[in-house]
């Protein structure tokens, strides 16, 4: 709480909070901090006024924002928000040293009950579950809420700057952030790969400026050369590498000279022969970094050149898979773009209905996480004095997909052929009962409960293969 409200029952209100042995934190209906006690300032090590005004949001935060980590932890789930009772269990500690396990969210209402602040309560979670289920046994339903996993997120990865496509738990995702993790870390040639519409150039531009600030250099202190190899032939890539060498600093790390092929399986052969032979002798002096839909092995396959090119390039590949191959990914993913353009238009937190999330998760995406950005972007601007994005929010071609996926499969179904199958549930019963009586046709019928006469009738109109060294003849009963 600022100072322009420390008077008359404010001060005294913020004089008790500061008394309270658990850190706590009141937060407005933007997500802004506009008080913190000082159990909380003595975790965190910082002053009140350094967090108050600072925004929290269900987006991940940038690494280079003030208190990153702790903003992101902060932001109430989609219930709080609606005036629900909300604990959530961290995983994590949010500060170094912590033993806080735990957060309380408790909405506070104005006159007419509608949630205008949120209360956060930090304390050990079995404490925060035992005072929940006296107060509302309703909120002990402990259901993962996506808010959980971008904070989890948030605090298992170095960075994340611009890696927000990577966002989420599924196995292909946790690989490609891994690698992303280690090529800040360890700066070398890069190879990223993945469908169109994941913003590849822009994972690339993120791991360039994760390199520079884990070596403490600035921005500028280097340079980012773009090619784009869909429009160049071997005369053009010769000009531009031309242009990209001139500029090389040696009074600059290797690592701020980054040359970004965009598109290089389009490359024609001489063009990649030329790179080839160019990154090799340039490589004590820059770095390369290559962005293809295409994997690498599929590259190397194309001939000699190709694979020695590869062999240059890929000394870490990450492959970024679409959001089809990532459906679990798709609602924290949603969740964390919808911050951002709620954000970005300076408007209270939004979340999503049910119904409006299974859509989104059911959807194929064709154009991936560009799309979704578009398509999240586009509901905000529709969702008008709402607390969520409804399914009528949605683009149209998303909206109206589950009915087209149902036209589809209904049309591609084929009329059975009754006749047809019981012709071939009788073939089948006819020949298990020859196999259990080969020699013996009146034990067969028995067998099947049909005469004699009506089986061998239909063993020749069937066209059924008399058993090696038995003839009808061998069948006394």
């Amino acid at each position: 709480m600022t100072d322009n409200f420390r008077s008359g029952n404010s001060r005294l209100l913020a004089k008790t909070l500061d008394q309270l042995g658990h850190p706590l934190a009141i937060l407005d209906r933007r997500g802004v901090i506009v008080f913190v006690n000082l159990p909380l300032c003595h975790v965190f090590q910082v002053d009140a006024a350094q967090l108050v005004g600072q925004a929290c949001s269900w987006q991940v935060a940038e690494d280079d924002a003030p208190f990153a980590a702790l903003r992101t932890a902060l932001a109430p789930p989609a219930g709080a928000l609606q005036g629900k009772l909300v604990a959530r269990q961290l995983t994590t500690p949010i500060a170094f040293g912590s033993s806080h396990s735990g957060q309380l969210f408790l909405p506070l209402l104005d006159e007419e009950g509608t949630p205008h602040a949120t209360a956060v309560v930090l304390g050990q979670w079995s404490q925060l579950s035992a005072q929940l289920a006296v107060a509302e046994p309703l909120s002990l339903q402990r259901r993962q809420m996506q808010s959980d996993i971008l904070t989890r997120i948030r605090s298992r990865w170095h960075t994340l700057d611009g890696l927000h496509s990577l966002i989420g738990t599924s196995p292909d995702v946790e690989l490609a952030m891994a690698r992303a993790q280690l090529a800040i870390a360890q700066p070398c040639n890069l190879l990223v790969t993945g469908p169109v519409g994941m913003e590849l150039a822009d994972m690339v531009r993120s791991v360039y400026l994760g390199r520079l600030k884990k070596a403490s250099l600035p921005r500028l202190s280097g340079q980012l050369f773009p090619v784009d190899c869909r429009i160049v032939d071997v005369g053009r890539l010769a000009e531009m590498l031309d242009l990209f060498a001139a500029r090389l600093r040696a009074d600059t790390p290797r690592l701020s000279h980054l040359l970004m092929l965009e598109h290089i399986e389009q490359l024609d052969s001489a063009s990649a022969e030329y790179l080839s032979q160019w990154l090799a002798a340039h490589n004590q002096h820059c770095l390369a970094a290559a962005v293809s839909e295409a994997r690498a092995e599929q590259l190397a396959s194309r001939g000699p050149t190709w694979s020695q090119l590869m062999c240059q390039l890929s000394t870490i590949e990450i492959v970024v898979p679409g959001l089809s191959q990532r459906r679990q990914d798709i609602a924290p993913l949603a969740t964390h773009l919808l911050a951002v353009a709620c954000q970005s238009k300076r408007r209270a937190q939004l979340g999503f209905t049910a119904d409006a999330l299974r859509l989104l998760e059911a959807f194929p995406w064709p154009n991936n996480y560009r799309q979704l950005a578009h398509a999240i972007d586009d509901a905000v601007e529709r969702a008008v004095l709402v607390a969520n994005i409804q399914v009528n929010h949605l683009p149209v071609e998303v909206r109206s997909y589950s009915s087209a996926t149902q036209h589809s499969q209904l049309s591609q179904i084929k009329a059975i052929d009754l006749d047809q199958v019981l012709v071939q549930c009788e073939r089948i019963m006819l020949s298990r009962a020859l196999q259990l009586s080969p020699r013996n046709r009146a034990q067969a019928a028995r067998l099947l409960g049909i005469s004699r006469p009506r089986l061998l009738r239909r063993i020749e109109q069937l066209g059924l293969a008399q058993p090696s060294g038995t003839s009808p003849a061998e069948d006394d009963g």
